[in-house]
C-alpha cells in the first residue's frame, strides 16, 4: 500500500474537537544515541544526551492514566534503551495503557530486553535499512548483528506484540534497495515501511521533494511532544522549536489548553503558517496519526 496524501485543499469551516488532553503522547526518554546515522536530523543539532528523570516521568504517566486510550510513544530523538532506568519506567506503565509503542535501532537487544519490551509493548518498530547500505548509513553498527538481533526478538515474539521495521529513502536510493528490503522482511514482521528522508537541508520536516497540496495538521489538536528535560514540543518532526511549555512547572492539561497551544491550533486551522517549526514542514498530517508520505506494507 502507497501511503499518499489525500485530494484536500482547505480547512473545515469548523475548528476540530478539542479532546481533554492529547490523544497521543509522544515522550522522550532518551535523546542520547550510540549512532550516527547519516541522515538523521541529530547531525544538525548540538550535542543532545539526556535521559528524563524517572519521576518527571511517573507524574506524566500519573496525569494521563485515567485515560487508558492514550497512545503512549516512548521514543523520539535518541535510543531509548540506552535509558539506565529503563526497566523502572516499563514497570510503571504496566496495566495502565491499551497502547504503548516504541522505535528502536535494536542493537541494544537481548534475550532480558527483548523479553521485559514484549510484556510492556503492543508496537515495536526497528529502524534498519537495505544491507548493501545499511554498513554506510547507520555508523557504527554493522548488519549482520543488527539483523540477528531482530529476528531473535521476532522469536521470541511469537506474535505478541506488533512489530514494524524501516528504511529511510533518500534521493539516491536505488529502487533494488527498497525491493530488497521488503523481501527480506515481508511475512517476518506485521508492517515495512519505507520513509522518505526528512529535515536533509537542516530544516526539520522539510521533505527533499517538497509536498504539495498543504492543508491543515492534525497534529496540533491530537499529539504532545514531551523531551526529555521535560520540555513541550509539537510533534515528531519538532527536533529543536522553542517549546510550548514545560512539565517541570505545569500540568499536560495546562499546556494542552495554553494560549500558546491555542494560537499555533488557530495558524493551522487557517493555514496561516508562522510557527517557525511548521511554517516549513513538509510532513504534515492530514488526519491524526497518519502522514500520507512514503510507503507502508501490511497491516
Amino acid at each position: 500500500m502507497v501511503d499518499a496524501a489525500p485530494n484536500m485543499t482547505a480547512s473545515p469551516v469548523v475548528m476540530p474537537a478539542l479532546p481533554p488532553l492529547p490523544k497521543r503522547l509522544e515522550i522522550e526518554l532518551s535523546s542520547a544515541c550510540n549512532l550516527r546515522c547519516t541522515y538523521c536530523p541529530r547531525r544538525f543539532l548540538n550535542d543532545i544526551s539526556a535521559f528524563m528523570d524517572v519521576d518527571l516521568f511517573c507524574r506524566i504517566i500519573d496525569e494521563v492514566t485515567p485515560h487508558p486510550e492514550t497512545i503512549l510513544v516512548l521514543h523520539r530523538r535518541g535510543e531509548s534503551l540506552l535509558h539506565p532506568r529503563l526497566d523502572e519506567c516499563l514497570d510503571y506503565l504496566k496495566g495502565k495503557f491499551q497502547t504503548i509503542q516504541l522505535a528502536t535501532n535494536a542493537t541494544l537487544l537481548d534475550d532480558a530486553i527483548n523479553n521485559r519490551l514484549i510484556e510492556a509493548l503492543s508496537f515495536i518498530s526497528f529502524s534498519l535499512d537495505a544491507p548493501e547500505a545499511f554498513d554506510r548509513t547507520r555508523k557504527p553498527a554493522r548488519y549482520v548483528d543488527v539483523a540477528a538481533r531482530v529476528e531473535r526478538f521476532l522469536r521470541q515474539n511469537a506474535g505478541r506484540v506488533q512489530t514494524q521495521v524501516s528504511m529511510v529513502k533518500t534521493d539516491k536510493t536505488p529502487e533494488s534497495d527498497v525491493a530488497r528490503f521488503k523481501a527480506i522482511w515481508q511475512g517476518k514482521v506485521d508492517r515495512v515501511r519505507i520513509y522518505a528522508e526528512h529535515s536533509a537541508g537542516g530544516r526539520f520536516g522539510a521533505l527533499e521533494q517538497g509536498r504539495a497540496g498543504r492543508v491543515a495538521c492534525a497534529m496540533p489538536f491530537y499529539e504532545m511532544l514531551v523531551f526529555s528535560d521535560g520540555r513541550v514540543g509539537r510533534c515528531n518532526h519538532d527536533w529543536n522549536g522553542a517549546p510550548l511549555g514545560d512539565l517541570n512547572d505545569a500540568t499536560i492539561a495546562q499546556i494542552w489548553n495554553s494560549d500558546a497551544y491555542r494560537a499555533l491550533r488557530t495558524e493551522h486551522h487557517g493555514l496561516a503558517l508562522t510557527d517557525p517549526v511548521c511554517r516549513d514542514c513538509d510532513s504534515w498530517y492530514p488526519i491524526p496519526g497518519h502522514q500520507m508520505t512514503g510507503e507502508i506494507h501490511g497491516e
